[in-house]
């Protein structure tokens, strides 16, 4: 269930990640011609060889692709710390998506964080919601809740579900079903929920989704 220059509440990269991001690239772009040089040198008939050369290739550019995406989400960082109500952060984001949102009817928990970066965690979440909903389907909900001294922000959708609810199978680098994704988007909502003293989790009630947002209330 990334991130992307376009969407709201996006942080640019600091100067500093920026500069070492661009002296990275160069030693891999640099790898990446030489080793073309080498693959037009090697005989038609060593398919071992050429077979171990495309593999490099696709695992460079594999890296060259992780390495922005990973700096976006290592650039994410707590701003301004104050009190965040998460109806307030559902309806914005509800305004900002290309899709219907159903918010629940709630009582809306409170957290002291970072509302952009809130708003950017809640963001990814509901736009995967909307991307996993088939046409015709009921359209993903958002939800808040309490429990003792958390708080708890809920999308729930009704799509075909997940092949895991294992954190650490899903919340992975590049790891996206989707074509033409980064995959960095739950990537960056665990960052801000850990950010926040908080987790994220996954449960499939056998018809859709429900991917669960849970921070440190006020």
């Amino acid at each position: 269930m990334a991130v992307a220059s376009e969407e709201p509440g996006r942080r640019p990269l600091p100067s500093d990640l920026g500069r070492l991001l661009h002296d990275l690239r160069g030693p891999l772009n640099s790898l990446t011609m030489h080793l073309e040089v080498l693959k037009r040198s090697i005989p038609a008939a060593d398919a071992t060889a050429e077979d171990s050369l495309r593999t490099v290739l696709e695992q460079l550019g594999r890296l060259s692709a992780m390495l922005p995406a990973a700096f976006d989400v290592a650039a994410l960082e707590i701003g301004r710390r104050q009190p965040v109500d998460l109806g307030l952060v559902a309806t914005a984001v509800q305004k900002n998506v290309a899709g219907q949102v159903t918010l629940q009817e709630s009582r809306w928990p409170v957290v002291v964080g970072d509302e952009v970066l809130l708003r950017l965690a809640l963001g990814h979440l509901v736009r995967n919601a909307l991307e996993a909903t088939p046409a015709g389907a009921r359209p993903p909900s958002v939800s808040g809740s309490t429990a003792g001294d958390e708080a708890r922000l809920s999308v729930r959708d009704w799509g075909p579900g997940l092949p895991t609810t294992n954190p650490r199978l899903l919340i992975r680098l590049l790891h996206s079903t989707k074509r033409d994704h980064a995959g960095v988007g739950l990537v960056a909502v665990e960052r801000i929920a850990r950010m926040h003293g908080g987790t994220v989790t996954f449960a499939c009630p056998g018809d859709g989704t429900i991917v669960t947002l849970t921070l440190r209330g006020a």
